[in-house]
This record gives C-alpha cells, structure tokens and sequence, in this order.
C-alpha cells in the first residue's frame, strides 16, 4: 500500500484531522467521567 507522493496532504488538512481526533476523543472521555459521577450519585 504506497501512497502517492503528489496527493500528500496539507498542513492544514493534517491540523484539521488531528483537531477532529482530539474532539472524539474529549467527548469520549467527558461520557465516561460523566457516567462514572452519575454512576455515583444514583447507585450507590
């Protein structure tokens, strides 16, 4: 699987990806304490 050296992508498509990446992975981590302290509050 080579990758086309004339098709790289930009800078600003790489920012782009890696601000994408870090939001899901945000949201993920803000469900999983989120559940934990409701986890908490409601069965304990």
């Amino acid at each position: 699987m080579t990758r086309n050296p004339q098709e790289r992508r930009t800078p600003e498509q790489v920012r782009a990806g890696n601000r994408r990446i870090g939001i899901v992975l945000f949201v993920i981590a803000a469900a999983f304490f989120a559940s934990v302290i409701i986890h908490q509050k409601w069965f304990t």
